[in-house]
């Protein structure tokens, strides 16, 4: 199961066999059932975790409102960067949307294999510097576009969001009540049929 993630350290990287298999040591699998939580809020995220099957949920808590911010498929890495980087207790929960398997590496293992293995440096950055990216976007995309437009682009670009995710959490993403979502994707379709 751990191939899809050493395929790509190989891609992106160019990691020789050796290196992956140092890598693969270091991986540790988690499975969890759907509604079964990796992390709870007021913990530390001390780990970066790459999702080689299911679907992992993030959300947090506002004014007694829970939120989604994002949902990780199949080949996505995620982490909560300020708890991993600064030790701090996250403010976020992970919760399986499916039945999932998540490779998970401990920050101490990490730093073990940063030193082990100087390509998986490389790798980390690439991993990071995406994620930054992606981060940017979605926030622009809040910023700027209207709700309609933001869920055409996932229809476009994450079509796995629209197919899997219910409703509810898909229109917190996107910034909009389920019912708005709703009447979104009800006009959309009426105007690809007319």
């Amino acid at each position: 199961m751990t191939e899809p993630l050493l395929n790509l350290c190989r891609e992106m990287a160019g990691m020789s066999a050796g290196e992956l298999a140092i890598v693969e040591r270091y991986l540790k699998p988690v499975r969890l059932k759907r509604k079964q939580f990796l992390i709870r809020e007021g913990r530390q995220y001390d780990f970066i975790g790459f999702v080689s099957k299911g679907a992992i949920r993030h959300f947090t808590w506002r004014d007694g409102v829970e939120k989604t911010c994002n949902v990780n498929f199949e080949n996505q890495f995620f982490t909560d960067f300020d708890s991993f980087y600064h030790g701090t207790p996250t403010t976020n929960n992970s919760v399986a949307l499916e039945d999932s398997v998540v490779f998970v590496l401990s920050k101490s293992d990490r730093d073990l294999l940063l030193v082990e293995c100087p390509a998986f440096e490389r790798f980390s950055r690439m991993v990071g510097e995406r994620a930054l990216q992606q981060a940017a976007e979605r926030a622009a995309r809040l910023t700027w576009d209207r709700p309609e437009d933001r869920y055409l682009h996932l229809l476009e670009h994450e079509p796995d969001m629209t197919r899997r995710v219910p409703l509810k959490y898909l229109a917190n993403m996107l910034g909009v009540s389920a019912e708005s979502l709703s009447r979104i994707r009800k006009r959309l379709a009426s105007s690809v049929f007319s």
